[in-house]
């Protein structure tokens, strides 16, 4: 039965987004909301399981961390992509999750 891992990158840049949502000069997140939405991320990652279709990664940046990518709109303003690479067994790693803010061409 294939799985989903998280690398430690991506734990990392679980751990940075709860950081920067928390401290936010714009207006950060209460601790609770700001656990809730690392948690829905993480969520995300783990719904890869149930997936049928995975789409190849297109911009450059996320081509140095996978082959593959899951789009997740948080809201209008920002959306995040869990970058992945499935074996032959089809278990999948999160090498990197990233926001449309730090993602160019």
């Amino acid at each position: 039965m294939a799985s989903v891992y998280i690398s430690q990158q991506a734990v990392n840049d679980l751990k940075n987004i709860f950081t920067a949502l928390i401290s936010w000069e714009k207006g950060s997140l209460e601790l609770e909301h700001a656990l809730q939405y690392v948690n829905d991320i993480e969520a995300r990652c783990y719904s890869l399981l149930n997936k049928t279709h995975h789409f190849r990664t297109t911009f450059s940046i996320h081509k140095l961390y996978g082959d593959r990518v899951l789009t997740y709109r948080r809201n209008q303003a920002t959306v995040w992509y869990i970058i992945y690479n499935i074996d032959k067994s089809h278990n999948i790693l999160i090498t990197k999750i990233i926001s449309n803010y730090l993602t160019t061409e």
